[in-house]
């Protein structure tokens, strides 16, 4: 994708992001993106032939292998991964989409699950995640309302009442499950497990009524979940185009410690106005980072940002609804990138200006090399959407949300459309 014009005040060149990284930094070493010299080579035959469960497994053990996780906590992510995916996921992948049944909006090639991966900023120290939607068998919103609900239960059955809670999404699903409802989803399930935790999210959609109703679902929920300061929180922060785009809720049965997230859209806004709602939310948000996070990830743009737009995550828990525990902001990659080669170039610019360690690195290289089954170059997917999460202790990490690539890569030129 070609650099936006440099005469442009908002728009600056790669160069310029660089010092505008580093302007404040003790020192002034030079700047260029450390990829490694001998990267793995990608596979040749991009052919899967497997079905939807053994190919999600194979990149689920790859990616666990890659960032160095132990056997046990991998095989939670394969028995989580193998349960959440059911009687569907026996099925054989198409070579190509098959539009005549539920086509997934979990990613941008529309394949049924999603993984990320979060490295904190100061240690490396990692997090695998999958994000899944169990799907239909006929193409219909009511029909994948009824098979995301019936995984939802069994979830619950599977892990039990002390790893499982539905008590408070049991108080807010009739908002996000109406009879009639509109969109692209009903409820998506993701799944994290540590050596001592084992914890299940469920994902919901504000517009399933209609956009128009989207901030009256959004309130009422959290309304609902005692979490009513969070909303004015949010009520006064969102301003122009902003809306609630996800609403997802911790399955813990500790509803002091479950979070409840709400995901905002900011269409049209730039980086700087995005840092300023931040501010908003919680005082102690650094406008700079803000702005040079979009920045590098956008090739050097302050913005406006039109497309696919960026997004802001607020996490809140009833033990403080005053503030967010978490702040987390996100840029599409994939909607706004030539191909994956310019997406790692930029995160790569991005670990240098952060002063990323070595470990984050390499976990972030392993995993791409893990899910790649193509050369970068070829085309654009792989990176689907590059976050930051800021915690209230000030502890920060970055989160990649990486395509399956079921379906094959994006080969459509990017635009400032987005996908």
């Amino acid at each position: 994708m070609a650099l936006l014009d440099q005469k442009q005040p908002d728009a600056w060149s790669y160069r310029q992001s660089h010092q505008f990284a580093w302007e404040h930094q003790p020192t002034t070493t030079a700047i260029k993106p450390t990829i490694p010299a001998t990267p793995a080579p990608a596979p040749v035959n991009q052919v899967i032939n497997g079905n939807y469960l053994s190919e999600a497994s194979r990149q689920v053990e790859a990616l666990s292998k890659a960032i160095g996780q132990e056997e046990a906590i991998r095989e939670k992510l394969l028995y989580a991964l193998k349960f959440s995916g059911g009687e569907w996921c026996q099925n054989a992948i198409p070579q190509k989409l098959d539009t005549s049944a539920w086509v997934s909006d979990v990613s941008n090639d529309h394949s049924p699950y999603e993984y990320s991966l979060a490295l904190s900023q100061q240690t490396g120290a990692s997090e695998l995640r999958f994000l899944i939607e169990a799907q239909p068998k006929e193409n219909s919103l009511i029909a994948l309302q009824e098979t995301t609900s019936r995984l939802t239960d069994d979830i619950a059955t599977e892990y039990g009442s002390t790893k499982v809670s539905l008590d408070r999404l049991n108080l807010v699903q009739d908002l996000f499950l109406p009879a009639k409802p509109e969109g692209k989803l009903a409820s998506w399930h993701s799944f994290v497990t540590s050596s001592t935790l084992e914890k299940w999210k469920i994902y919901l959609s504000p517009l399933a009524s209609g956009r128009q109703n989207a901030f009256n679902v959004t309130r009422e929920a959290l309304e609902r979940l005692g979490l009513a300061t969070s909303w004015k929180l949010l009520e006064n922060m969102m301003t122009g185009d902003d809306y609630p785009i996800y609403f997802s809720l911790g399955l813990s049965p500790n509803p002091e410690e479950a979070e409840a997230k709400v995901y905002v859209a900011h269409p049209g806004a730039s980086a700087t106005q995005i840092a300023e709602k931040h501010v908003k939310m919680d005082p102690n948000s650094n406008v700079h980072d803000i702005e040079q996070f979009y920045s590098i990830m956008s090739g050097g743009s302050l913005g406006p940002y039109h497309g696919e737009p960026g997004v802001s995550c607020f996490h809140f828990k009833n033990k403080d609804p005053s503030r967010p525990v978490a702040r987390t902001i996100l840029y599409p990659t994939g909607c706004h990138v030539a191909n994956d080669a310019v997406a790692q170039e930029r995160i790569e610019i991005y670990m240098d200006a952060i002063s990323a360690p070595q470990l984050y690195r390499e976990r972030y290289r392993n995993a791409v090399s893990a899910v790649q089954r193509r050369p970068l170059e070829a085309g654009r997917g792989i990176h689907s959407w590059v976050g930051m999460k800021e915690k209230l202790d000030g502890k920060r990490s970055n989160t990649f949300y990486l395509s399956a690539e079921l379906y094959g890569c994006l080969v459509d030129e990017a635009s400032n459309g987005g996908c």
